[in-house]
């Protein structure tokens, strides 16, 4: 399974990691194989419940799946792709389950009906204790938004703005040539220039694309202030940065940053990536790795950030995740918390060529627009850019590998959903139950667990 859906890292090692074809399928497999681990423990912890009552193995298996998707966002630095959840984002029924219980309930209903279906199709007994039991946990996660996460409320009687997303589709191989630099920015002007037509509060550009250290450029610095004054928009710019360092061993610091600038040329804030991608923006155990070279080549290793910065407009609050960090759902809830309206994504998906990765990553981004209910909008350097409304519903979308412009109208929104105020909670309930669980069988007669009838000798001894 994982070979094929995170196929798409042999292209970006070979293309821009400078690694051979042979030695990328040696990554892959062993990316595979470290992700397939997890399916593997949960196929040992459900034949370790072979025995359990009908009602465990029904429930267990299904918390368990969860607990080891939760694990997995955490372990390494965390690589949450892919997980079953995501499989629904494009239900429109099921998506309101995000608001309580995140992707992971979503995974837990997955499992839930497919667990059930395996036992109807047993010739064990409980079929429809199986059925009822099934139904009700479904309708319970299905119902609990209604019950837990009231509706989001609008932020005011004005709650709308404008925004606008602008994809460049600029060539990841020549991205970083001094030489195309002034003719990026041109180009990011004019698509900013027939997006202004649409009077955007916001003008959104994907990560990294002013191609140069913003705050020590003040040439090209100034050419994107001065696309902000002739849009009459504020501009979040995606753009690397650096702290000099002087002196001490590490030197200079370098950081994947977005820039909001005014239509007053006035550079209001900066948010510093927080979660790094391994390989791509730094090696991981380098001493041992020493043969990976990391693919954001021509910039030291990044450093992570450590503040959720959250930016203000005159109308409307925001919090903004780079890349990667979308796929998150604890950090990008965090945004909401410190009083985002709504949420911004910009990205550089031209590392993946024309595979599934671009997709996935957006469907990854609109459970989380789910989860908070918010509006989420997100910029692709080469797409997919897109609006999502807070039921996660992808409401505009670009095409892939083209200059586009993304232009709509989205609601600010205030109040908390269950899942942004309590964040994982559903899934460390899965993992306490699947504790509790385990330890039962250890410590108690498997006799207690088991759905088959103890034999006659061992009721007339009892």
């Amino acid at each position: 399974f994982y070979l094929g859906s995170i196929s798409w890292v042999t292209r970006t090692m070979t293309s821009y990691g400078g690694l051979s074809v042979a030695s990328s399928l040696v990554v892959l497999a062993a990316l595979a194989s470290y992700l397939a681990l997890y399916v593997g423990l949960f196929c040992f912890g459900v034949s370790a419940l072979a025995g359990a009552a009908w009602w465990i193995n029904l429930l267990a298996t299904s918390a368990l799946w969860v607990g080891l998707e939760y694990l997995r966002g955490y372990a390494l630095t965390g690589f949450p792709w892919a997980l079953l959840g995501y499989t629904q984002y494009r239900s429109v029924i099921l998506l309101p389950i995000a608001s309580v219980a995140g992707v992971y309930g979503l995974s837990f209903l997955v499992i839930l009906v497919n667990i059930g279906l395996a036992q109807l199709t047993s010739t064990s007994g409980g079929r429809l204790r199986t059925i009822l039991l099934a139904g009700l946990v479904a309708l319970l996660l299905v119902w609990s938004p209604t019950l837990l996460s009231p509706p989001s409320a609008p932020a005011g009687p004005e709650e709308e703005i404008g925004v606008a997303l602008v994809q460049g589709n600029i060539d990841q191989a020549s991205k970083w040539n001094p030489a195309m630099q002034a003719a990026t920015i041109e180009l990011y002007r004019r698509l900013s220039l027939e997006a202004a037509t649409n009077t955007p509060t916001l003008i959104v550009w994907p990560e990294t694309a002013a191609p140069f250290f913003f705050r020590y450029e003040p040439a090209l610095r100034g050419r994107v202030l001065d696309i902000a004054a002739e849009t009459g928009s504020y501009l979040l710019v995606g753009s690397p940065d650096v702290e000099r360092v002087s002196v001490g061993p590490g030197g200079d610091r370098y950081y994947n940053s977005a820039f909001l600038v005014s239509p007053d040329r006035e550079l209001l804030g900066k948010y510093d990536k927080i979660h790094m991608v391994p390989f791509g923006e730094y090696v991981p155990l380098k001493s041992i790795l020493f043969f990976v070279h990391k693919l954001a080549y021509g910039i030291g290793d990044f450093e992570g950030g450590r503040t959720h910065t959250v930016f203000h407009l005159p109308r409307g609050r925001f919090g903004v995740t780079i890349c990667y960090e979308a796929i998150f759902p604890d950090q990008v809830r965090r945004y909401v918390k410190e009083g985002a309206d709504f949420l911004v994504n910009i990205t550089n998906d031209a590392w993946f060529g024309r595979s599934a990765a671009p997709g996935q990553h957006l469907a990854m981004a609109a459970l989380r627009a789910a989860e908070n209910r918010r509006y989420l909008i997100r910029a692709a350097n080469s797409g997919i850019s897109a609006i999502i409304d807070p039921t996660g519903r992808i409401v505009k979308a670009s095409e892939i590998f083209v200059p586009a412009v993304v232009s709509g109208r989205i609601q600010l929104r205030r109040g908390e959903t269950f899942y942004t105020r309590y964040g994982d909670l559903f899934a460390w309930l899965c993992v306490a139950f699947v504790f509790s669980v385990f330890v039962a069988e250890r410590g108690w007669s498997g006799a207690r667990f088991s759905s088959e009838p103890a034999p006659v000798s061992q009721r007339r001894a009892r």
